[in-house]
Parts: C-alpha cells; sequence; structure tokens
C-alpha cells in the first residue's frame, strides 16, 4: 500500500474477516443480554429493598406510636402516620444526601486525575 494512502490512518486497512465479525457480534449479544438481565435483577432488588425499608418504617411507627398512646395518651393513627413517615424519610434522606456527597467527590476526584 502506497505511503499516500496510509498517511492520516493509525494502522493500514486489512480485508474483514467474516468469521471474526459473526463471534464479535454474537458476543457483543451475549454481553448484552447478561448485563440486561443483571439490570433488571438488581432493580428488582432495589424495589425489595424500599419495600422492606416501607414495611419496617410502618412497623417501627406502630411500636411509637402504641408507646405514645399508653405513655402521654396520643391517638394511634396519626401517632403512627407521622412517627412511619419521618422513620422513613429520615433514614432514606440521610442515605441519598450521602449517595450525593459520594458521586460530587468521585466526580472531582475525575476531574483533577484528568
Amino acid at each position: 500500500m502506497s505511503r499516500r494512502r496510509t498517511q492520516g490512518r493509525a494502522t493500514p486497512r486489512t480485508k474483514p474477516n467474516p468469521k471474526l465479525d459473526r463471534a464479535d457480534r454474537e458476543a457483543a449479544e451475549r454481553a448484552h443480554e447478561v448485563t440486561q438481565r443483571a439490570i433488571r435483577r438488581l432493580d428488582l432488588l432495589e424495589w425489595v429493598v424500599w419495600g422492606a425499608g416501607a414495611i419496617m418504617a410502618m412497623v417501627a411507627g406502630a411500636v411509637v406510636a402504641w408507646a405514645m398512646e399508653g405513655l402521654v395518651g396520643w391517638s394511634f393513627r396519626p401517632t403512627w402516620m407521622v412517627a412511619s413517615m419521618l422513620l422513613f424519610v429520615i433514614p432514606g434522606g440521610a442515605a441519598i444526601i450521602k449517595i450525593r456527597k459520594d458521586e460530587r467527590a468521585e466526580t472531582n476526584r475525575n476531574s483533577n486525575d484528568g
């Protein structure tokens, strides 16, 4: 191949190998399927964790409401609703703040490296 035809290219062109192309496509398709399956499983796991957190907050809210009903005389239902919401929102908000802080730190670290 002449110097003029290869100028500007990192490597000279080679003839494509159909067997390698097909193998690469099949490997990419398998990797895509595995990735999609992992994403679906993680999405399901995320919903399970959210549901478990909500159930635990409701149970803890009921315990707090039961204790407050006996100690202070507050009505059970409103106390249960407020306590459950607080027990779900406060830890969740703290977790979200920590995740965002970690993401910002990672972004700053990557921008300082490059």
